[in-house]
Formats: structure tokens, C-alpha cells, sequence
């Protein structure tokens, strides 16, 4: 059989109990979804759109699943908090392949256009448990706000060569709280996204720390008590020991790479 027929059959048969969902299962299937992001992703996390525009069966399977079935519209088969964030993590990223190849796979970055990236994550319209909804309203108003988790902003990959690297599986509820802690230290670790200069006493961050400081604020003043606590404290708490960007450094923030990820 080939990879899209056995795709077919995974996610329909074995989604199609949690689907049916049995109150308080907490068992909605991202299986198919693992399968496109082990097929069509590869270590660096760049994506294979090409290759996956002639063979989009699972992932067009995926999204049909999340396009009936949400936490909002079956809160039974979402009990847990990682229920519930592991579902719209995986949701907005499979949105975004999904919105890609309605672009058209040859494209160089979804933030072309008139004003930068609103064709892309405004005007674009998906279905998630039968309500409608951009990939906008999406992080904002059904990730960001009510999970208050800034981990979420190394996990979510909006096809650009600036995001977090898109891993090879999908975001799971078992080991939610591990897989986010790893991705964001992923994130802080290298050069490309925090570069410290002790030359000249600076420290050059990702533009997704700027884009949404207040996140990372908030979860220091909230969360850890801190109510002087900055951007750089909070990345120092995923530097690994030795590594920790000197207090009184001065931030800049480096331009973001808007090319799609693409292989």
C-alpha cells in the first residue's frame, strides 16, 4: 500500500474511537499528523512542501479531524490542560502546511503581500471544531491568552526560516510539560537566536522576543514573582549552567528570517 493509502487507514482507524469520544478519554488522535510532520520533515526541521502537495492525504485528513473536533466543541475528549494546549499547538501547525499548499508550495514566504503576513495569518480562514478562524486569531486568542505559557513561542512554527525549529512528531499531552521546557532550551541555546557579546556588552535576540516581550514579562512577574523581571531573565532560565547572558547587557534584536522553511 502506498504511504497515503496506509496514511488513510491509520488516522481513520484508529482516530475513530476518540473521535466517537467517550467522556473524559482524553484521547484525541495526532498520530496522522506525527506521520506527515516523520515524512516530510527532516532533522533541521525544514518541510518537504513539494513532495507533500502530491501526497497530502494524511495531512488533509488531520486538519478535516481538527476542523470538526476542538476543545471548545468537545471539552470530554480534552480533560487535561496538556489535553487541550498539545491539541491547538499541533493544530496551528498543521493549519500551517495546510495554508502553504494553499499558496502554493513554490512560494519563497508566506509573509508576502501588501502588509506583511496578513494574506497569510489574517485573511486566511480555517475551520477548528466547526468555528471559523485566522492562524492569528488562533495563537492569540485560544493559545497565548488562555495558557499564559511563552514555551508556546518555540513550539509553534509559522513557516519561516526565523522560527523554532519544527520537530519530527507531534506535541503529546504525556510529555507536554518536558517536550515544551526542551524545545524552548532548543531555542535559547545556539548563537542564532541569543548571540552574546561580551566585547561590547550586548545581546542579540531573536525578533520573537521583541514581537511578544510582554509574554515573557508577564510569566516572570506572574509566575516567578518578579516584577522587574525582563526578557533576558526569563531565556537565562533555559541557558544551560555557565552559559547565562550577564545581567545589564544591552538587547538588540536581529531581523527576522521571513524565508519558508522549505527543504
Amino acid at each position: 500500500m502506498s504511504f497515503k493509502g496506509w496514511m488513510a487507514v491509520v488516522l481513520v482507524l484508529g482516530g475513530a474511537a476518540a473521535l466517537a469520544g467517550a467522556p473524559g478519554s482524553g484521547d484525541f488522535p495526532h498520530d496522522g499528523w506525527a506521520r506527515v510532520l516523520e515524512a516530510y520533515v527532516d532533522d533541521q526541521g525544514l518541510v518537504d512542501y513539494k513532495g507533500l502537495s502530491v501526497d497530502r492525504a494524511g495531512l488533509d485528513l488531520y486538519v478535516d479531524a481538527i476542523g470538526r473536533v476542538s476543545p471548545e466543541n468537545r471539552p470530554e475528549l480534552f480533560p487535561t490542560r496538556e489535553d487541550r494546549l498539545a491539541y491547538w499547538i499541533n493544530a496551528y501547525n498543521a493549519l500551517v502546511f495546510r495554508g502553504v499548499l494553499a499558496r502554493g508550495p513554490e512560494d519563497e514566504s508566506v509573509w508576502s503581500g501588501l502588509v506583511s503576513g496578513l494574506n497569510f495569518f489574517g485573511l486566511q480562514k480555517f475551520t477548528v471544531g466547526g468555528r471559523v478562524m485566522n492562524l492569528k486569531s488562533l495563537e492569540d486568542d485560544l493559545i497565548r491568552e488562555p495558557f499564559l505559557d511563552p514555551r508556546v513561542h518555540a513550539a509553534l512554527n509559522c513557516a519561516s526560516i526565523g522560527c523554532p525549529r519544527l520537530p519530527r512528531e507531534a506535541f503529546s499531552a504525556a510529555t507536554l510539560d518536558e517536550d515544551l521546557d526542551a524545545a524552548m532550551a532548543e531555542f535559547v541555546a545556539g548563537d542564532l537566536n541569543v548571540t552574546v557579546n561580551h566585547e561590547t556588552k550586548t545581546v542579540t535576540l531573536s525578533k520573537i522576543f521583541d514581537w511578544f516581550e510582554a509574554d515573557f514579562v508577564r510569566y516572570e512577574a506572574e509566575s516567578r514573582g518578579r516584577t522587574d523581571g525582563t526578557v533576558v531573565d526569563y531565556i537565562n532560565r533555559y541557558r544551560v549552567s555557565g552559559s547565562a547572558v550577564p545581567t545589564g547587557y544591552r538587547v538588540k534584536f536581529r531581523r527576522y528570517d521571513k524565508r519558508i522553511n522549505k527543504q
